[in-house]
């Protein structure tokens, strides 16, 4: 009598164990399976841009360094399953051009230094006013009282700019003399000739147009994914800094995991029975309590960062196929493929008896 009463209470009772838990004539165990995963593809994103007064032209520079971009990848050993266009377009902008405007032209100027001696205050307002009218606003006064002002003449050739101030003054001098200031007080104390160039830079807007081609490529050469974005800095080709990673068989990855999830749940529901003379039957109910399904992923990286620059396209372009893949090698950048962990967890109930 006693051993049933003891048996009674093992089967009716609730026993509680660290991953599993006895309730009634059932049991519930959790089963988690891990995995690191290391990815089979990978995808960068590329971006091409080129720039033309000519649109045919922007397009055609494009297509020539996507061609030399391919070509640079074959010299490298650099394998790729393919490079798919996922985005053209075209529009218009502007950039400034500085420019030279009067190339090689120049023109002299004469300057005439012109002496007045002293003149009395009644006389200065007729003498101010005469220098006004030949809009000549800059007058210094001597320590000895007398004045000075400047003429100046600037023409294509030296010689007309000095006849040209020579006139000038003859005319000041007689309008002087008849605002009732001696000519003899007013003579030239200093010339001085010189060179003028003409030459000046200005900005012109200047409008262009842009072609731009996104691009991806996408590989399963994991080792040389640096090389992939070294080459392309070194044309000018634009990185995104993202990697999109792939993982081969999913599916089979998943029935995997579930199986090793379930053979977990069951060992556990077989050690706790183990304590007890209580003997599994078949699950009951199998709960799925995994976060989603594998799914691909990616990796961003500033340093697999790179703007489309048209400048430099046009640059490398000119430069051998040895110089443009040692520029890449000189960039260095080297890439392991992030992996994923991945995980499932499943609550099995078993009846038993």
């Amino acid at each position: 009598m006693k051993k049933i009463i003891v048996l009674l209470m093992v089967v009716f009772s609730v026993l509680s164990f660290a991953d599993g838990e006895i309730t009634g004539k059932r049991i519930q165990v959790r089963g988690v399976a891990k995995r690191e995963i290391a990815p089979n593809s990978a995808k960068i994103g590329l971006v091409i841009q080129t720039e033309n007064e000519s649109l045919d032209k922007a397009g055609a520079e494009n297509s020539q360094i996507l061609e030399r971009y391919k070509k640079l990848l074959a010299q490298t050993g650099t394998k790729y399953n393919k490079i798919s266009s996922t985005g053209y377009s075209t529009y218009e902008s502007y950039n400034w051009d500085t420019v030279i405007e009067n190339k090689g032209k120049k023109e002299y100027k004469t300057k005439l230094s012109v002496e007045v001696g002293s003149i009395s205050l009644d006389a200065l307002k007729n003498f101010m006013s005469v220098l006004a009218n030949e809009k000549i606003y800059s007058l210094n006064r001597n320590k000895n009282g007398t004045y000075v002002f400047y003429i100046e003449s600037q023409e294509a050739t030296n010689k007309i700019a000095y006849q040209n101030a020579m006139a000038k003054f003859n005319e000041i001098q007689q309008k002087l003399g008849r605002a009732g200031i001696s000519q003899n007080l007013v003579k030239i104390s200093g010339y001085d000739n010189k060179e003028i160039s003409l030459e000046k830079q200005v900005n012109k807007k200047k409008n262009i147009q842009v072609v731009s081609h996104k691009l991806e490529i996408e590989t399963r050469d994991l080792k040389n994914l640096g090389n992939i974005i070294n080459l392309a800095s070194s044309l000018g080709i634009g990185t995104t800094g993202q990697i999109d990673y792939d993982i081969d068989n999913k599916q089979q990855l998943e029935n995997e995991l579930y199986e090793n999830a379930y053979k977990e749940a069951l060992k556990k529901a077989q050690v706790i029975l183990g304590k007890t003379d209580l003997n599994l039957k078949n699950p009951v109910t199998i709960t799925d309590k995994s976060n989603g399904v594998i799914q691909p992923y990616y990796d961003y990286n500033y340093n697999y960062y790179n703007e489309a620059n048209y400048a430099t396209n046009m640059m490398q372009l000119k430069k051998s196929d040895k110089e443009i893949i040692d520029n890449a090698t000189r960039r260095n950048i080297v890439i392991s493929p992030k992996k994923l962990n991945i995980s499932k967890t499943v609550y099995i109930e078993f009846e038993m008896d």
